[in-house]
């Protein structure tokens, strides 16, 4: 049966495909764009802007280890983050218990602020309870009149029956007291307590009013209260405590882990764990060609004036995507410097002047940006200034192929690796023959013009895919670029090579970048109006990626749609066939795997609840 079924799928990919399918149909159709805009699906709040919108905050700056610091931390089914603030927001002036919560998971962060409101809000404030306290519900038919009545032991008639002898046959109080000196003690003891409560009761009794004998007690509400914990509050209504007893050893809470945001380092983790993207990210850089030009630094001189580029290159870049500022984005920006920030929404700047061939897009301060539910993608435009910029960062800075520093994968990727080990061996004498018709084309020599050279291996049986992944790669070492040209004869020699540097993004695995691994899209404008279009690229792999093949005549009015997809595809197909590729939100979840074994509270179900009761931060309504 379908609840009997052990939880261990064969492939890894199709589960985590399965994953992003099914929390895009949950959370993202009809919700795309949010309030934030296409640029990011995550929320752009995060702990130093919230504490700033607290009516603790004295206005000066925010350290991110102390606005940290305020908040608690806990893991929930280790692969949620739950960041908990006690304490009301200050653009909410109805005083109730607020709590404010960061969650961050695999597919990113969001900001929910909740109050606890026993009443609708027109009848919750504090001065509508004060002046009009409510009462008991209206009874929905008139209650029954009243009968008084003495409550008794015995029957009215009970005093109208005559006595015989059996009745003295039960010797009497006095006669056993008599009798018995330790009985009379005890009797006495408890003649005084009796007479002393018939004493406090008449007193009640008398004091009470007579108008009110004929009336019930009116039920009142209690006196309101003023500090709330609202963090237990909230895990203990949404499901993440359970005080309920059971019968076995297994922790209550085993699903709920604290965390201790004083260790050294928690900070620098969780900005890390913001700028992983819960998308996949690409990057076009775009050139534009003159007729017989060969050098890089002439090439990348073209787009600084727009009477060096034909106005339809200009129209072409304005159909890619919409241009963004890059000092007021949130999303991917070519570049992971300036990328996935939280940045406050300002006014973008206007063009350093207007008269340029696309050098705007360059990236220092603005790039063409187009983003869905699951990707994002940034087209450039390089200029020498932006290559002198990348050179001086490849020299610089060191790339690290997984952003969390971590070289081995672990918890549910541990299952993947033992299975893929156990298939290897017997997967070897097997390969051709499983191997699909679309990937016999490596198979076949390339009949791309200037393709570069052949893979020696590509007449050779295809070898069974590694089985370690060593690291956990971030990005791919393709490149993708869109080549204007005047001249067609011009893309034999286009200089790959010299431009590469100005491709550099920092997502790169390696400082060496190869020639062979570039896509290029050449684009040629013809005299009747259309595009031609002429495709290069590593191996014949090149016309896996649709929808232009190599070749292919369009229109001038769907050609930036269709190099846009194209591009798109590209990146893709190569995520694809890198098995050391893991998905974004994969990648996020193992981050926040890592915290957990870092920053976690070794604590027992008791020492939670007691750190919950005791600890917690109370928030006091004024």
């Amino acid at each position: 049966m379908k609840d009997e079924k052990e939880l261990k799928p064969a492939s890894m990919r199709v589960r985590d495909a399965a994953d992003a399918l099914l929390t895009i149909l949950l959370e993202q159709v009809g919700y795309f764009p949010s309030a934030c805009g296409a640029q990011s699906l995550s929320s752009l709040l995060d702990e130093v802007s919230l504490l700033r919108h607290c009516n603790s905050w004295t206005g000066g700056r925010v350290a991110r280890q102390a606005a940290v610091e305020r908040f608690r931390y806990f893991v929930s089914e280790n692969a949620i983050v739950l960041a908990l603030l006690e304490e009301p927001l200050g653009n909410d002036q109805d005083p109730q218990p607020t709590v404010t919560v960061l969650i961050r998971g695999p597919f990113g962060r969001h900001a929910w602020t909740m109050q606890l409101r026993h009443l609708p809000r027109h009848r919750s404030s504090i001065r509508s309870i004060n002046s009009n306290p409510p009462g008991p519900p209206l009874p929905l038919a008139e209650a029954a009149p009243r009968t008084d009545y003495k409550p008794r032991f015995f029957p009215d008639n009970v005093d109208r029956i005559p006595h015989c002898k059996v009745d003295e046959s039960i010797p009497s109080l006095e006669a056993v007291m008599s009798d018995n000196d330790a009985v009379r003690d005890e009797h006495q003891i408890l003649a005084q307590l009796l007479e002393r409560q018939i004493t406090l009761e008449s007193k009640h009794d008398n004091g009470n009013v007579k108008a009110a004998e004929d009336k019930t007690d009116e039920c009142v509400p209690p006196q309101i209260c003023h500090e709330f914990q609202t963090a237990r509050l909230f895990l203990s209504h949404f499901g993440f405590l359970n005080m309920e007893p059971k019968d076995n050893d297994e922790s209550r809470n085993s699903g709920l882990i604290a965390l201790d945001p004083t260790i050294p380092g928690f900070c620098t983790e969780l900005e890390t764990l913001d700028n992983i993207s819960p998308r996949t990210c690409d990057t076009v850089h775009i050139f534009y060609v003159k007729a017989g030009q060969k050098s890089a630094s002439e090439i990348l001189s073209n787009v600084l004036h727009d009477e060096n580029v034909s106005p339809n290159f200009l129209e072409f870049l304005s159909s890619l995507g919409w241009p963004v500022s890059i000092s007021a984005h949130a999303g991917w920006t070519g570049h992971v410097s300036t990328s996935w920030r939280v940045t406050a929404q300002v006014n973008v700047p206007q063009p350093a002047h207007s008269n340029h061939g696309g050098a705007l897009y360059n990236g220092d301060t603005h790039v063409l940006y187009w983003a869905d539910v699951s990707s994002e993608i940034a087209f450039v435009v390089p200029t020498q200034s932006y290559l002198m910029a990348s050179s001086d960062s490849l020299e610089e800075n060191s790339y690290n192929s997984d952003i969390s520093t971590s070289g081995q994968v672990w918890f549910e990727r541990s299952i993947s690796e033992s299975t893929d080990t156990r298939s290897s061996g017997t997967s070897q004498n097997t390969t051709q023959n499983s191997r699909t018709m679309s990937l016999d084309l490596e198979k076949q020599p390339s009949s791309l013009p200037g393709a570069g050279p052949t893979n020696s291996s590509s007449a050779d049986p295809i070898k069974p895919r590694r089985t370690m992944k060593q690291a956990v790669p971030s990005q791919t070492n393709t490149k993708i670029m869109v080549v204007w040209l005047e001249s067609l004869e011009d893309h034999i020699q286009f200089p790959i090579g010299d431009l590469l540097p100005s491709t550099y993004t920092g997502l790169e695995q390696s400082k060496m970048l190869q020639a062979t691994d570039v896509h290029v899209i050449f684009l040629q404008a013809l005299a009747n109006g259309l595009m031609r279009v002429r495709l290069q690229g590593p191996v014949s792999r090149i016309n896996l990626a649709t929808p232009l093949i190599d070749g292919m005549v369009v229109s001038r009015r769907v050609l930036g749609t269709l190099v846009r997809q194209t591009a798109l595809n590209m990146g893709r197909r190569k995520r694809l066939d890198n098995d050391s590729y893991h998905p974004p939100h994969v990648r996020r979840r193992l981050k926040i795997q890592e915290m957990v074994q870092k920053y976690k509270r070794n604590l027992t179900d008791p020492e939670l609840l007691t750190l919950l009761f005791s600890s917690t931060q109370t928030y006091q309504v004024k």
